[in-house]
């Protein structure tokens, strides 16, 4: 049977404390944990829902550029956090533009190395994930990036979604990069260009998809992010990862 992990950053407004009993309860196995969930939390408070609800926290999502002026130091503070709180898994954006130089290219790439050598030290994993207007935007640039950094600690983070939008082909970029993957997650909620929902292009070939990752032997947790609703109380997001974890399940 699947297990599911769902990001905190829908619930930004919300303290840990007002959702994750829920998300627990309805059959959510892991949190990974936004910015505004991680920064200042203390790790007894982290300890204490672990304690209470069962849940594994097993990443931090960081949209932090490593190629902004404070970029390296910014994501080095955040490794010394994800270790603090005992989370083992940090997932990161590759910064840049996709219409990056070649010398933009190799300077990410050599920022990405900096990190990916201070999360050996931490005995943690690094996991990129592709995302348009980046430089890791589509299959190429994130193949390029992963095959530039062999490292055991740095691996690939799946999402349909964000190669699709790249006109790329969801199954095909999966099985491509199967042998770095780390964790797999999508993009759910109300989708912005069909208005449809529980997941963001409907268009995609989902049954395939979920063949794809079965196929590449992947275990762990799938992660669903639920954007898209101005919520005033958490309970609606809460149902909206219920809902698309009860449709995923259908596709597997």
């Amino acid at each position: 049977m699947r297990t599911y992990c769902a990001s905190t950053l829908p619930f930004s407004a919300f303290p840990l404390t007002a959702f994750v009993n829920e998300l627990s309860e309805g059959g959510v196995s892991a949190i990974e944990l936004a910015q505004p969930h991680f920064s200042d939390v203390a790790a007894e408070t982290i300890d204490t829902l672990r304690e209470e609800t069962g849940l594994n926290f097993k990443s931090m999502l960081s949209t932090v550029r490593v190629d902004a002026p404070d970029g390296l130091e910014a994501l080095i503070s955040i490794l010394d956090t994800a270790q603090r709180l005992s989370v083992p898994i940090v997932s990161i954006a590759s910064g840049g533009n996709e219409d990056a130089t070649a010398r933009e290219i190799d300077t990410i790439i050599g920022h990405l190395k900096t990190v990916t050598a201070e999360a050996e030290t931490r005995n943690l994993t690094l996991v990129l994930y592709a995302h348009e207007g980046s430089l890791a935007y589509n299959l190429e640039r994130t193949q390029q990036i992963l095959n530039a950094i062999p490292s055991e600690n740095f691996g690939f983070y799946y999402s349909p979604f964000h190669f699709h939008r790249a006109g790329d082909d969801p199954v095909v970029a999966l099985r491509t990069l199967s042998e770095r993957l780390v964790s797999v997650y999508f993009n759910c909620g109300v989708d912005s260009e069909t208005g449809s929902k529980p997941f963001w292009a409907p268009e995609m070939d989902f049954p395939a998809i979920c063949k794809e990752i079965e196929r590449a032997g992947y275990t762990e947790e799938i992660m669903l992010i639920y954007l898209g609703l101005n919520a005033e109380t958490p309970q609606p997001i809460v149902e909206g990862v219920l809902n698309a974890r009860a449709k995923l399940e259908t596709y597997f």
